[in-house]
Formats: structure tokens, sequence, C-alpha cells
């Protein structure tokens, strides 16, 4: 269902007001509502004693009262170093609390901006259990806590079992971009989980053609095809499988049952189900049709039984939310062919009560047509019933718009969309355009979403190459086909990296695809990846990981072959190519052999390097994080490399603190004799998904605007820090179109090519800064950030960077000169004044902008 609403910005829609249905009963055990006091015997403070510095209080305050008069207010002053503190509460050993069967914890919460919320279980064991808990920040949220899905523990029997009714539970924020604050929370209850739950079947697939299912074998298919939602299997030409694939789209909920629904014979053929989540694939035969006519198989969502699991992290555990990915038949040795008319798959699915609407925010459409495209969905057996609010900024965050609208949400998952016009004056009058959309339905928490509006530009970038940019990108061109559409779109997106000034990009070259058989090459493909990125003015870096089909991996036998493999690698392109890295995060699951034998594979694929290319440099560790342990051992094994890679991917930013920590990964990697490896970050990044309403992901969900200001941000911090960085962006394209999964939602383009806000960002600062070299810090008030950078040539001229990571400030710098150009974060120019020699320059939270002065 969607709705298009003509829109004036000013003054606001209005509609009339909703009357809501009331909350019911609150459910389970009341465990604290802090109203007749904070008692000592019952809760205590903790400052993380392990990790010494931190400092704070617990208190019964006015203040964190979500209702009634009073709530708990747990302080924190991290300004001495520290990692947690913690409000701790014993449990009481009498009354409903203490005897019932209660499987989790509801509270409210406020959690502080920039800070993780940890949650600790204590068992009658002794045995502690820990979890990170995903709430919005900065507003109060209910919160259901189920009493599993633990991510560690320690102490008493240490085996991941809970054993008896809990003796305490903790309440943890972490050390995170503030250094005093406070998480406030009220109203702790004990409660049954699956009375807290909801559960809805809703239709996950239809099998229609803009779901984008295709077909794919294990052997010769034959006649195998899709014809609208009809799917002929022809086994005659001997596949072991045909399946049917569909493009990454996540599953909503908790997958408690799936069930897929045809029409037809495929008698005696198992049915096979493939999921993902995150890297890891979990696979599972799910039976057999019987007979013709309308059939259904139902299975358990993983991790039930018969679930198989391989790749990633191999754990056999969700890692994110669940993705379909395949259905297949088995040949199962009958060489006949059979028809199926798919009818669908339906997902039973559980969600916290609170959380069963999921809403969506994108801009779309070009010039006249450009829209803010707003959907909501709901797991819910009946439609609810809310109201839309939606507020418009301009980039420094100044609101040009407002307006409010009723909205019903239908029931089983089916969309409702809202489209809002963009007016040509608002396009007229700047690049950037921010909508920020909430949905108040009673009962209900449903997370904010942003979407962001970007003028088209028109810049094209310069296609010389410059190796002595710091400016890198993970445009992966590698990821393209090598038919001539492939071809076509890795051409697009270089040029698309080309005109932002990406002059680096770190391209995979797949051992598998050169060298499919022992000795036999195919170098028609990278050759024109190359190619491709030099007449773009990209240079690449190559980074060498992964196995072939046909040698030993982890053996001596398997080294020795892919050192030959490279040594093939840099006689073919050392022209073209000097740098070259060995292998990805061998600290991780990436590698999945002794750590101590990544130093093997690095030591000899060195020694080949140097031996055809004395002038290569090899690029060694790619460590996911900044894993000083797995550093140290690999400079103790004396493992050879010239420059370091890492990945500092972080939830949350702290730009002094990044700055110092790759100074000092820098120091720990200095040569015995003194001198500087250079410190390369190869992958970092935020996304911009939406969260998923019931499975934490690996990364947190970032704004668009947050997006574009980290990424200016982070390497404006690589760059002064000293290091000889080059940083590279994980990704430069949005890998998927969900917009859920974080990994679809990593890039700085859409998955269409059209840009985002960190794209125009990312533009800018290379615009700005190119050709300048850092010239030190100028001075700015605590909280804020000050570069200065000049020319390399011996022309006049200076820009200067500023930015205040955690609240708007004001900044009075002396100049000299009458002239001086503001450029905000996305591009848009201003001239302030000079006063007297000094200039007054406001600073938005967390925004960037850029002084020249002429």
């Amino acid at each position: 269902m969607r709705i298009c609403l003509p829109m004036r910005w000013i003054p606001a829609f209005l509609v009339s007001w909703i009357v809501l249905p009331a909350l019911a009963a609150e459910s389970g055990a009341e465990l604290e509502n802090f109203e007749a006091g904070l008692l000592p015997s019952r809760w205590t403070f903790s400052n993380g004693p392990e990790f010494p510095g931190a400092r704070g209080s617990l208190e019964r305050t006015s203040t964190a009262a979500h209702q009634g008069k009073f709530g708990g207010e747990l302080k924190f002053d991290f300004t001495g170093g520290g990692n947690y503190v913690a409000a701790i509460l014993r449990m009481p050993e009498t009354g409903a609390a203490a005897t019932g069967d209660w499987t989790g914890l509801q509270l409210w919460l406020n959690r502080p901006e920039g800070h993780d919320f940890v949650f600790r279980y204590g068992d009658s064991s002794g045995q502690t259990f820990q979890k990170q808990v995903e709430c919005p920040a900065g507003r109060w949220v209910r919160v259901t806590i189920p009493f599993s899905g633990w991510t560690g523990h320690w102490g008493g029997a240490n085996d991941g079992k809970v054993r008896g009714k809990p003796a305490m539970i903790s309440l943890l924020i972490d050390h995170g971009l503030q250094t005093s604050g406070a998480l406030m929370f009220d109203d702790l209850r004990l409660v049954n989980i699956q009375n807290a739950i909801a559960r809805v079947s809703y239709p996950a697939y239809r099998f229609s053609p803009e779901e984008g299912w295709h077909t794919r074998a294990d052997g010769n298919g034959g006649a195998s095809r899709l014809e609208g939602k009809m799917w002929t299997a022809d086994f005659s030409q001997g596949a072991r499988w045909l399946s049917l694939g569909v493009p990454d789209h996540v599953l909503l909920g908790n997958v408690d049952k799936i069930r897929l629904r045809v029409r037809g014979d495929a008698e005696g053929r198992p049915v096979r189900l493939v999921l993902r989540t995150h890297f890891m694939t979990f696979q599972k035969t799910i039976g057999e049709f019987a007979g013709e006519g309308e059939q259904e198989l139902v299975t358990d969502g993983p991790q039930g039984p018969g679930w198989a699991w391989h790749g990633g992290e191999n754990d056999g555990k969700i890692h994110g939310p669940l993705r379909l990915a395949e259905i297949g038949l088995a040949g199962n040795g009958k060489a006949t062919t059979c028809k199926l008319e798919l009818l669908g798959v339906t997902v039973d699915a559980s969600c916290p009560a609170e959380k069963q609407c999921v809403l969506l925010a994108k801009s779309q459409g070009k010039s006249s047509n450009s829209v803010f495209a707003v959907r909501a969905r709901a797991l819910s057996d009946k439609p609810l019933r809310g109201e839309l609010n939606w507020v418009l900024r301009d980039w420094d965050g100044n609101e040009v718009g407002r307006g409010k609208r009723a909205l019903t949400v239908p029931a089983k998952c089916e969309p409702v969309e809202i489209l809002l016009p963009i007016g040509e004056n608002e396009r007229a009058k700047r690049k950037f355009l921010e909508a920020e959309v909430s949905l108040d339905i009673s009962g209900q928490e449903v997370a904010p979403v942003h979407a962001a509006w970007v003028a088209a530009t028109n810049e094209k970038g310069d296609a010389r190459l410059e190796p002595e940019s710091p400016f890198g990108m993970g445009v992966y061109l590698n990821r393209y086909g090598g038919d001539a559409q492939g071809l076509a779109l890795m051409e697009r997106a270089a040029q698309m990296a080309r005109d932002a000034g990406v002059k680096w990009s770190r391209e995979d070259f797949s051992w598998g695809r050169i060298e499919p058989r022992r000795g036999q090459f195919d170098w028609t493909y990278y050759d024109n990846l190359v190619a491709c990125a030099r007449r773009n003015g990209i240079t690449v870096y190559a980074i060498v990981g992964y196995w072939t089909g046909w040698t030993k991996p982890y053996s001596s036998e398997g080294i020795d072959d892919y050192v030959s493999f490279v040594r093939e690698l840099v006689r073919r392109y050392k022209n073209e190519i000097k740098q070259w890295e060995i292998w990805n995060e061998p600290n991780i699951f990436f590698w999945q052999g002794p750590r101590d034998m990544y130093a093997d594979l690095l030591t000899k694929s060195y020694t080949a390097i140097k031996e055809i290319d004395p002038e290569a440099q090899v690029l060694g560790l790619s460590t996911a994080g900044i894993d000083h342990k797995f550093i140290a051992r690999m400079l103790e094994l004396e493992s050879p490399f010239d420059i370091l890679t890492i990945h500092p991917y972080r939830t949350h930013l702290n730009d002094l603190a990044f700055i110092e920590d790759l100074k000092k990964v820098s120091d720990q990697v200095k040569m015995p004799d003194g001198r500087r490896r250079p410190v390369w970050l190869t992958e970092m990044g935020w996304a911009t998904h939406t969260p998923h309403n019931t499975v934490r992901q690996d990364f947190a969900p970032n704004t668009l605007r947050a997006q574009a200001e980290l990424i200016a941000r982070s390497y404006l911090c690589a760059i002064v820090s000293g290091v000889e960085p080059r940083t590279f962006w994980y990704n430069f394209r949005n890998d998927g179109e969900d917009p859920i999964y974080f990994e679809h939602q990593m890039g700085i383009l859409y998955n269409d090519f059209s840009p985002k806000p960190a794209y125009v960002a990312y533009s800018t600062l290379t615009r700005v800064l190119r050709g300048k070299t850092p010239a030190g810090p100028v001075p700015v008030p605590p909280g804020v950030l000050g570069f200065k950078f000049r020319n390399q040539a011996a022309t006049p001229g200076e820009t200067i960077a500023l930015w205040s990571p955690q609240a708007d400030a004001q900044v009075e710098l002396p100049v000299a000169g009458q002239r001086l150009i503001r450029i905000n974060g996305i591009g848009e120019q201003s001239q302030l004044a000079v006063r007297d020699g000094q200039v007054k320059v406001d600073l938005k939270k967390g925004a960037p902008v850029y002084l020249v002065l002429e």
C-alpha cells in the first residue's frame, strides 16, 4: 500500500490528534521502582576494579524517574581511565521475584549516546554471564532482556550453562565517547519472556518477479528454468542438485519455523534450505514432497535440530539476521524432469511485544520526482495504528520543515509506504536535506529512521596517478563480472571513484580465478581490472588471500603452492603494482589454521616478492581491529613486512584516542634500528543500516549524516597522526539493497550507484586537501580539534580543518588576510568576516568544516 502526500515544509502538515489505546496491565514481578529508596543491602556500585581508573556512583534521583518520582542513576567518570561502571542488584530471597519461573528482565532505560549498555547475570553456582544489549540512545525506551543468548561467561562452573535462579544482575555502561555522564533506569520487572513475546506468521516470499529468484545447478541442469512461479527442474542431464537462489534480504523477527508451499510433483526428491547469518551458512534437508497437488514442508529455523553450518564464524550460532539464500531439490538418482508451482515461503516469527514494528526510510527519484519514501511493516496479527512524524534539516542542522499524519500499519508484515515529495525550492537552495522520521504507536518501541537527499554533482576527478596521496578506498573492482556488462559496471565504479578523488584501491587477486588448475593461468580479467583502475588515476595495491580448490590449505605444501602463485603474480604485474598484502585478517576466522603458520606464509611470500621485484613493498598482518597481541607474536616470530596493515573498526570514534591508537601501534612495529614502518588502514568504516527488530549485528547503525561526518573525521585523524597512512574506507558501493543487513550498507554509494552523503563528504575532503600536507595543530578550545594544511608546492595558501566531536562549539582563530572561505562537510561555501585579525567559526557537533585562507 502506497500513499503519496502533497507536502508543504512550513507550516507543518496538520492532522487531528490520534487517541491511542492504553497500555496493557504490567505483567511479571516488580523488582525495583526506586520509590521506597535505594537499599544498600540490595544495590551496590562497582567501578570495574579489574580495569582501574573509573569513578562514579549509583544514586536514586528524580532526574532518573521514568514514571513516579524517582529512578536509578548510574553515574560514571572515566577521566582517570577504566573500562566500565556497574549497578549490581542482589536478587531477593523471598516473594514473587524469588519464587517465580522468570526468564527475562524488563526495564525502562535511557542510555547515554556513545556508550554501550551491557547486561550481566549471576547464577546460583557463581557463574557470571554477559551480553551487550542494543537499544536507542538519548531517550527512554523499554527494554526486554532474555536470560539467554550470552556472548561470554566466567567463574563458577564456567561451562556456559545457567544453573538455578539468578543470584544477581548487573547493569553496565562502558567507557565510550564521553568521559562523564550517566545511565538512567527505572521500573525493573522480572518477566516470563514467553508472555512478553509476540508471535505471527507472515509471507516472506511470494515468488514474484521483483524478488529476483533465479536458477542454479550443481552439474548439467539441462532445460531447467523458472518462468513466473513455475519451476522446471530437469535432472535428465545428471545434475546432482537444482536450486533457486534469491538476493539477500533479512527475515524479520526470530525465525521459529519456515514453511515452503508448492503445487506439483517432485516425489522422492529431498528439499534443502540454505540460510545465511553474516558470513556463516546454515543448510538443512527439510524433507521430501509426497505425490502431487498442493504441499507444505515445515522446519524449525536455525539453530533447531538438523541444521549443519560452515564458513565465516563457523560456530553454529546466530551472528545477525537470517537471510534465505537457496531452495534446492536433489537429483537422488532420478534422471527425470519435475515441475513445481511455487506458492510461497511463510515464516513463523517471534519478537518482543514492544518491537513488532519496523520503520524504514530512503530518498529516491531524481529532479522533480525526488521523494523521501517511508515504509513501515508490523509483525502483528492486527493492524497497528499510530502517528508518523517527520522533521527536515539542512546540513548545518537548521530545521526547514516538519509534518505529521495518522498511519495504519497493516497486519502480517504487509508494507505501507508514504511518499514525502522534496520540493523544487528546497532542492535549489542546498546540497543536502535530511528527513528524521518517527512512528508513535502505543505500546511499541519503533526505532526512528533518517533519510537524506544530496544534490547531483557534475565534478570530474583527475585521472593522473598520485601514489603519494593518502586517499584510498575499498573500491573492489574485483567484485564485478568479466563479461561486457560486468566490465561496464567496473568502469562506472572506477569513474565515480576517480570523480570523488580516490587515488588508491584495495583489490582482491583471486588465486582460484587466476590459476584454476595447477600451472594454468588466466590473466584476462585482472589485466582488465588493473588497466581500468590506472586509466582512472587509481593506484592498485593487491591483497592475495584465500586458498584455491586444488591445494592443501594450512599445510607446508599449501604454503609452497601459495608462494609459487605470488611469485607469478608479482612477475606479471611488477610494473603496475608495487604493494602486495599477504592474506586478510589472519588473526580471526579468515585464517582457519594455526596462527603461527601465518608467519611462515608471510616470511616465504616476502622472500619471493623481493626476489622478483626488490622495489616492491610487502604489506603484512592485516589485523581485524588493532590486535596488539597478534602483532607482538608475529614480531616475536620475526615475520618480515614493510608496511603494517590494520582494520581499526570501532563503534564510536573518539578522535583523540584514535590518533593515539595509531601512534601506539606505529611505535610497536618500529624497526630495531628505530626506523618506522608506515601504518595503513586498509579497512575502516561505519554502516548506515536500520536496526533489526530482534537480532543484534556486529556493527551499530548510523545515520547517513553520521557516516558522512565519520568518513571525514577518520581520514583527518589518520593523516594528522603522522603514521604515513593510506586509508581505505570499507567500502565504496553498497554490497546489496537490504536496508537492515549492515554488510549491505557499508558503502558511500548505494547499490544503484547513487551517492550517499558520505560520497559528497569524501569528495569535499579530497578536493580541499589535495596537494596539501599537515602543518601542525591550531590553538582551539578543549574538545575541539584543529589542524593546518599547507600546499606541498612552494605556493601561498593554507587550509584549516576544524571539528568538535562531542558538542556544538564556537572557535575564535587569529588569521592573516581579509578573505576567508568556509566550506562545510558537503562542500557548501560561505565567506566569513575577519575582524581585527580574528574570525569566529561556529561548529556543529561531529561535523568538520574547512577554512581556506587566500
